[in-house]
């Protein structure tokens, strides 16, 4: 028997791919590139001639428009199917992992290798040793050759990503990081397809209800189509869509790809442009486009249960351009988002709501008198569990007919199918929820909850409240479905009872066993949810923020959970090449900027930190940089900070301070950290004032709100050229005063 690198590929337990690809990398070529367009728009010519032909003369009923909008969306596809079949052809199989690696040389060495093996085997008497030993060469010849041939394939990678594009050396690096994370994947004893539905079966028992088990989906009255009013979407909308979407994304049902779509966007928009204004007058799409595979993603927990995963959907290519298309016009009908909300707006951060949470209860302190009491609420399937009705009943009154038919049509009419292993389950329609993954469901979302925080108000701010007389108002704080409620002790029993009565009006449920309050151990008062006592703690990550009871900021703890997540990541950089052996130092210096040192300086703007917390972060990172460069732990890092252009992580904190306090400035009217601002830059108790302290801030001159980028950008420059101009002057005292006295250089009198 031999062996060979050549035999075909042997079948594993998981069924072929059901997804049909393509050779995608082919259209960097030029030529093929033009191949794929040309034979594009060969094909697509005549699509619009005849589509305005049939709009003129058949579509006069619903179901004709219904099934022309399913004909046109098919043709569209099989247009594009075609062409890159033609240009770049289908990937029939995925390609083999050691098919570039191994060589003919290699491949010779291995057989010499086996001829060796197989004589000693067969060899009597001296010819055993004789052959024994020509196969030990043969073979240590074969692991030579190997370990030249990784050699070479290493530095032939390390010297391609330093001379590439570094965003592409920083996704390759992401991906390889991410290859290298396990994450289980949802199984039983029965196989995949009973994988798929079973978690198929969880999913359809949570997408319906029992608080809306009476919902019915909304239904079009066909009397009242077509709709006459224009549709608003334009060719520029659809081309700055294609443009935004990310590339490198799983596709849905249909197999399309935005990568396929960007080299014949300006073919494609005209074409796009007719389907939706179908899509708008019918209040019809595709079902293909309501069609979403649902990949479970492990969140915490035993991945024997089905609850342990979060369901994102992968949902058409075509779909997502016309949901960015509509996007900006759902915004403008909407209801106004309560103040309270930070999450999925403009110009609002998670940092932005964290600071606001800090500076009302500093408020409440000072001000008022008041310790507050927070309670961090848990929305349990917070997506999955949304009453679609109550959203377009909110959306009613102020949006356009068309446009909230469309909406209906998009969400109330999906049929779900778990992807797991290559296998697809069953289709179900959700009764409930939004699809995550969808671009508008955040907005939607955050329209459903939007009555919460108007509910535990006791009276409504106007637009003359004044900051301190606005921070009692503010009792609840909403990023998304993360919820903090702020109050004393006394009133936090009714704001509870509150948000469970809400619960049940709105049909969804809290997660009282992850629901946490935040108060003093000593504090004997107990506080419940459903009847279930909720867990008191000394200290809770909010949006990623530790605070301590009463409201404060914790810097000392955000600090150590920074550097462990920090040396967590460095240690993963290390393996994959970011060490003295691997990458090009300056470029895993690179690495080391845009990866490690963001989770050191995560929430750093908007904490004030002593001397001894600044010297553990600039030990993180020097310890970083001596793995880079193969240091020992005692070796300055000043010659690796100037040659890579890296700050002092003192000079990090003011700079991410100062941009911090800049952006301040420019956030929209209507957030909550503007209407605290006429306060919280002029009182000296306040978060803000004592940040406003830092050295970058205070030579930047006012008044700052007319402060253009520009002039900001260059007084940064100019604060680090100070910093390195001071630490040279500090280095040369010293160097003089370590000198003898006779040594040391005359001075003038």
């Amino acid at each position: 028997m031999t062996l060979s690198f050549d035999i075909p590929r042997t079948t594993s337990g998981s069924p072929p791919e059901k997804r049909i690809t393509w050779r995608l990398g082919r259209l960097k070529s030029p030529k093929i590139f033009k191949q794929y367009i040309k034979e594009f728009e060969t094909i697509t010519q005549n699509i619009l001639k005849s589509h305005t032909i049939t709009i003129a003369t058949s579509l006069r009923d619903h179901q004709t428009a219904t099934t022309y909008i399913e004909q046109f969306n098919r043709q569209l596809c099989q247009a594009i199917y075609h062409s890159l079949d033609t240009s770049c052809g289908r990937q029939l199989q995925p390609v083999e992992p050691l098919k570039d690696f191994w060589t003919e040389d290699m491949q010779k060495a291995y057989e010499h290798r086996e001829r060796y093996y197989r004589k000693w085997r067969k060899a009597q008497g001296l010819n055993k040793l004789k052959y024994w030993l020509k196969h030990q060469e043969a073979r240590a010849a074969l692991r030579r050759l190997i370990q030249k041939r990784r050699k070479e394939n290493w530095e032939h990678f390390c010297q391609q990503l330093a001379s590439n594009q570094y965003a592409k050396a920083i996704a390759k690096i992401s991906r390889i990081r991410k290859r290298r994370t396990i994450s289980p994947t949802f199984s039983t004893m029965k196989g995949h397809k009973h994988s798929a539905d079973t978690m198929a079966r969880h999913l359809e028992n949570v997408y319906s209800s029992e608080a809306t088990q009476e919902m019915q989906r909304s239904e079009i009255s066909s009397d009242s189509l077509p709709f006459e009013l224009a549709c608003p979407i334009t060719l520029s909308d659809i081309l700055s869509a294609i443009r935004s979407l990310p590339s490198n994304k799983a596709p849905g049902v249909d197999h399309v790809k935005n990568e396929m779509l960007l080299p014949i966007q300006h073919l494609l928009a005209p074409i796009l442009l007719a389907l939706f204004q179908l899509c708008w007058k019918w209040s019809y799409v595709p079902e293909s486009w309501r069609v979403a595979q649902v990949v479970p993603i492990h969140k915490k927990g035993t991945p024997t249960d089905p609850g342990n995963f979060r369901p994102i959907s992968l949902t058409s290519i075509f779909r997502k351009i016309l949901e960015r298309c509509l996007q900006n016009d759902v915004q403008l009908y909407s209801p106004p988002i309560d103040i309270a909300q930070g999450g999925f707006r403009e110009c609002r951060g998670s940092l932005d709501q964290a600071l606001c949470l800090a500076e009302i209860c500093q408020i409440l302190r000072t001000h008022h008198k008041i310790k507050p009491t927070l309670i961090f609420l848990d929305i349990k399937s917070a997506y999955d569990t949304v009453d679609r009705n109550l959203i377009w009943q909110s959306l009613q009154p102020t949006t356009p007919p068309p446009l909230l038919a469309l909406l209906q049509h998009l969400f109330d009419y999906v049929y779900l199918e778990v992807l797991l292993n290559n296998e697809t389950s069953y289709r179900f329609s959700p009764r409930t929820g939004v699809l995550q993954g969808s671009i508008l469901s955040p907005l939607l979302y955050s329209i459903y909850i939007n009555d919460l925080p108007k509910r535990l108000r006791l009276k409504q701010p106007s637009e003359d409240t004044s900051p301190v007389e606005l921070a009692p108002l503010i009792n609840y704080l909403l990023y998304a479905d993360d919820v903090v409620l702020i109050s004393e002790r006394a009133q936090m029993p009714k704001l509870l009872k509150i948000c469970e009565d809400y619960s049940f009006s709105l049909g969804f449920h809290w997660n009282p066993s992850k629901c946490v309050v935040l108060s003093d151990m000593n504090d004997d008062l107990s506080y419940e949810l459903y009847g279930q006592t909720l867990l008191k703690q000394h200290s809770f990550l909010y949006l990623g923020v530790p605070f301590k009871p009463g409201g404060y900021l914790n810097p000392q703890e955000l600090i150590e959970h920074n550097v462990c997540k920090a040396f967590a990541m460095i240690n993963v950089l290390t393996s994959v090449g970011v060490n003295p052996n691997g990458f090009d130092r300056l470029l895993s210096t690179r690495f080391y900027a845009q990866i490690v040192r963001a989770r050191l300086e995560y929430g750093l703007a908007i904490n004030r930190l002593t001397a001894s917390q600044i010297k553990v972060l600039e030990d993180a990172q020097n310890d970083c940089l001596r793995r880079i460069y193969g240091a020992s732990k005692r070796a300055s890092t000043k010659v690796m900070r100037h040659l890579s252009r890296l700050p002092t992580m003192k000079e990090r904190l003011n700079i991410l301070q100062a941009q911090f306090l800049f952006r301040s400035f420019t956030l929209p009217e209507d957030a909550l950290l503007t209407k605290l601002m006429p306060h919280i830059q002029n009182d000296r108790h306040q978060q803000w004032y004592k940040l406003s302290k830092s050295s970058l801030w205070k030579i930047i001159p006012p008044p700052v709100e007319e402060l253009s980028l520009k002039v900001f950008k260059a007084i940064k420059k100019q604060f680090l050229q100070q910093s390195l101009d001071y630490q040279k002057q500090h280095a040369d005292k010293i160097a003089r005063n370590s000198m003898p006295q006779h040594a040391q250089p005359a001075t003038n009198a």
